[in-house]
């Protein structure tokens, strides 16, 4: 299991045994980043995005098990000033992340190169809410949960680049924190 610490900018990662959760290891992000939600990747790396610097950054397993910081890079060039980021998903086939940035309250859009240990901007889309708090991918739809505007915004997702285009549909819902898809 693993966790971040926004205040230690930590990524702690947990072990199960007989007398619960034990900490195993942990790997430090440059100070003053803010890790705040994850990814896990097909290929095994592990993508955190941060709050105060809107960073995401990749970390890989080694044979030991202990996790390393493989990379980083900015979620997007265009963010602005105060932006802070938000959640992290990704695409169905791994291609591509999600990171939502609030202040320009937008999603910025990276590919995934490689074997999974790099990445690098796309694009940087505009959300269709105020404050983006949470998203998930849907078949080829992102859901935008938009806190201060009391809705969620249904993007469509251009396929081959991976870029959500503009609002297909808005669903009324005071202050949305989080999407749940039911199964």
């Amino acid at each position: 299991m693993a966790t971040t610490d926004l205040g230690y900018d930590l990524v702690r990662f947990w072990r199960s045994s007989a007398r619960g959760m034990t900490l195993d290891h942990e790997v430090a992000l440059p100070l003053g980043a803010g890790p705040r939600h994850m990814t896990l990747h097909p290929s095994g790396h592990l993508y955190v995005v941060t709050e105060f610097t809107c960073e995401v950054f990749v970390l890989a397993p080694g044979p030991d098990g202990r996790w390393t910081l493989r990379a980083g890079v900015a979620a997007s060039p265009g963010s602005l000033p105060g932006d802070k980021g938000a959640e992290l998903t990704r695409s169905r086939d791994g291609q591509y992340l999600y990171a939502g940035l609030r202040g320009s309250d937008t999603i910025a859009v990276l590919r995934v190169r490689g074997e999974g240990d790099r990445i690098e901007p796309v694009a940087l889309a505009e959300s269709g809410i105020r404050k983006p708090r949470h998203h998930v991918v849907l078949r080829d739809t992102l859901l935008v949960a938009g806190q201060d505007s009391d809705e969620i915004a249904s993007l469509g997702i251009d396929e081959r680049t991976g870029v959500p285009d503009r609002v297909r549909h808005r669903l009324a819902v005071p202050s949305p924190q989080h999407i749940l898809p039911a199964r």
